[in-house]
């Protein structure tokens, strides 16, 4: 099974991988793990103005600070052999991309669960995937 997990660095991301390291029988070993974390894209009228390098290093930069600490937290799990999908742009629109892209058959992330009032007036990105994909969403809490 292919597995998407979204990462984005918070607190939420960190319960996703308590989760995952937990249940590691029927969710990690013997599966293929792929991480996305998508970056907020940088306006098209700001990013005209600015260098593709600088926009580059931009990207990588916020990447790195999400992906980093992830990747130490899937190691003190003992958790290898996944792989890894930088995108930036809005985040439920690249989730599903991404697990379109890589043709998830589960996709894994952790929710803010601020319930259905909150989901109401804030929107939120697990509330979008759910709604938009036909792949299997667990989402921890």
């Amino acid at each position: 099974m292919k597995i998407l997990i979204a990462v984005d660095g918070s607190k939420h991301t960190r319960k996703a991988l308590d989760y995952l390291a937990k249940h590691r029988a029927s969710l990690v070993d013997g599966h293929e793990l792929v991480l996305v974390n998508v970056c907020s894209g940088i306006p098209p009228h700001a990013a005209r103005h600015v260098s593709k390098d600088v926009l580059d290093s931009y990207y990588a930069e916020e990447t790195g600070k999400v992906i980093e600490p992830v990747k130490l937290g899937l190691a003190e799990r003992n958790i290898s052999g996944y792989t890894i999908d930088v995108r930036h742009g809005n985040a439920a629109e690249e989730i599903l991309k991404s697990a379109n892209a890589a043709k998830a058959d589960l996709i894994v992330m952790g929710t803010h669960g601020h319930g259905i009032f909150g989901r109401a007036l804030m929107g939120s990105v697990a509330t979008k995937v759910v709604a938009e994909t036909d792949i299997s969403v667990l989402l921890v809490q």
